[in-house]
């Protein structure tokens, strides 16, 4: 169904290009381009700063076993334990508040393109 699904695109595309001509086809979806541009860039920013988190996370918690291997007390365990969970807390808020900015940033930039866009159209209809 996928497939079926991109060749009707494709056929689709072929066609609006064969009557409009390149550059008129070019200039009509380069918003839309550009929307899909921001949302790729912004999908390996997120998967990035994920990866990163994930990594540091590994690397704590095995620094956590490694400090309460050596640990003589459940309270000594506790506590590493505290601080390992509190590392956390800090870094999984820090990643939501990044992520959250770059969203809303995405977002604006989406909106200045599809208001350009709505001026451009505006302008082409009323000439």
């Amino acid at each position: 169904m996928f497939d079926q699904l991109l060749k009707q695109n494709e056929e689709m595309m072929k066609t609006m290009q064969s009557m409009m001509g390149l550059d008129a086809f070019q200039k009509a979806t380069k918003p839309m381009t550009d929307l899909l541009e921001m949302q790729r860039a912004m999908l390996e920013s997120l998967t990035e700063q994920q990866t990163q988190l994930t990594t540091e996370l590994m690397s704590d918690c095995l620094e956590e076993a490694r400090q309460m291997c050596q640990c003589e007390s459940v309270p000594e365990v506790m506590e590493i334990h505290k601080k390992f969970l509190t590392r956390y807390q800090e870094k999984m808020a820090d990643l939501a508040k990044k992520q959250a900015a770059s969203m809303t940033q995405l977002s604006e930039e989406a909106l200045n393109v599809m208001k350009k866009n709505t001026k451009d159209l505006a302008k082409s209809l009323n000439k």
